[in-house]
């Protein structure tokens, strides 16, 4: 007997959340109906004919068989997404799906939507901001069209496009000693209080390496999640930091005066990412197009 879809999305979402509970959650069904089509889906009569989970108390664990019909099952499952997207997009409202690293989205984001809505008035548009990794495993997995991010961006299922580079900053407070310089050397912050994002951030991470790379460990007295933070907290005296020139000119940035690196001035790559083997609807193909145009 073939094998029914709703079985397959029963089974993927055991797999990925590792719980009959939480998957039948996920499905917006019961448990018992969501265990009951798992096993007919390891029957012999009605499925695979072969154990997919093994159940260890409360831990579920797959086994090699359902190892390997995840695989399936997941590509079978975003194709049949990928389907209903390609006619989806043919009526008169379109979906789109734009992933951002929160570094990117308030500074980029806005003025690329105000131009894309003039095209597609009726677009229905999700925005999600989460760290490079989270959204490359959406992208991967068919809940986003499409993620603006940094360099690098390492996965063979995904099309990277560079965008283009912009130079790192010093962040400093309107009263700070190094104000009256054009250029600030590394060597300049070494005894300076250090404001950063917290290493979960790609720039988090680019900035600590950056700083121990030309000789010196930051004295970090705060981190935070969002650079609108940290600059806040700069403009009230409480430490410096190092930003991507576009926060420069964002609206939060007041309080604050912003000098160039010297060279090698630290630079870091946008880029567009989205996924190379699924289709890619007008609607989508216009955005990407703002995003160059940013």
């Amino acid at each position: 007997m073939p094998l029914e879809l709703h079985q397959l999305r029963y089974f993927v979402a055991v797999a990925e959340t590792g719980s009959f509970t939480r998957a039948a959650e996920r499905e917006g069904v019961t448990q018992p109906t969501l265990s009951e089509q798992i096993l007919r889906l390891e029957s012999k009569q009605h499925g695979v004919g072969q154990r997919l989970f093994d159940r260890l108390g409360r831990k579920i664990v797959l086994t090699e068989a359902g190892q390997r019909l995840l695989q399936h099952a997941q590509r079978i499952l975003a194709a049949v997404r990928e389907a209903e997207r390609t006619l989806h997009d043919m009526g008169e409202q379109s979906q789109l799906r734009v992933g951002a690293i929160p570094t990117i989205a308030p500074f980029i984001l806005p003025q690329v939507l105000t131009r894309f809505r003039q095209q597609y008035p009726l677009a229905q548009l999700q925005l999600v901001e989460d760290v490079t990794e989270r959204l490359v495993a959406a992208l991967r997995q068919g809940e986003l069209d499409v993620a603006v991010m940094a360099l690098p961006v390492r996965d063979d299922h995904l099309h990277v496009e560079r965008l283009g580079s912009e130079p790192l900053v010093a962040a400093l407070p309107a009263q700070h000693r190094l104000v009256s310089r054009e250029i600030v050397r590394w060597a300049d912050l070494k005894e300076e209080s250090f404001i950063l994002l917290d290493d979960v951030h790609c720039l988090g991470e680019q900035v600590l390496s950056l700083c121990r790379q030309n000789g010196m460990e930051p004295k970090v007295v705060c981190q935070g999640e969002q650079i609108v933070t940290l600059l806040g907290l700069v403009a009230a005296g409480l430490g410096v930091t190092i930003v991507p020139e576009m926060a420069a000119a964002s609206p939060w940035a007041q309080g604050c005066v912003f000098r160039s690196l010297a060279r090698p001035v630290p630079q870091r790559t946008l880029c567009a990412v989205w996924h190379r083997h699924r289709y890619r609807p007008a609607v989508l193909r216009h955005f990407i197009a703002q995003l160059r145009h940013a």
